[in-house]
């Protein structure tokens, strides 16, 4: 028999909030990469996840929306 075993909530809460962090650095460096103002948060911050300067805020949302673009299936 090849059942597979349900995960736990526990173990879905840690690789949902792996996934999380890792998508956060993922913006965080595609940004500086291309010269933004930008960097993670420390803990829980109740401001979010990623800082960004006001100056680069549109850049950094048109650099994601263009990213999704491409990766997008279609």
């Amino acid at each position: 028999m090849d059942e597979q075993k349900q995960k736990s909530s526990a173990q879905k809460a840690i690789e949902n909030d792996i996934e999380h962090e890792k998508i956060v650095h993922a913006v965080v460096k595609m940004a500086q990469i291309h010269g933004l103002d930008v960097e993670a948060t420390d803990k829980n911050s109740s401001q979010g996840d990623i800082r960004v300067a006001k100056d680069d805020h549109d850049q950094l949302l048109y650099l994601i929306d263009k990213t999704i673009q491409k990766n997008s299936c279609k």
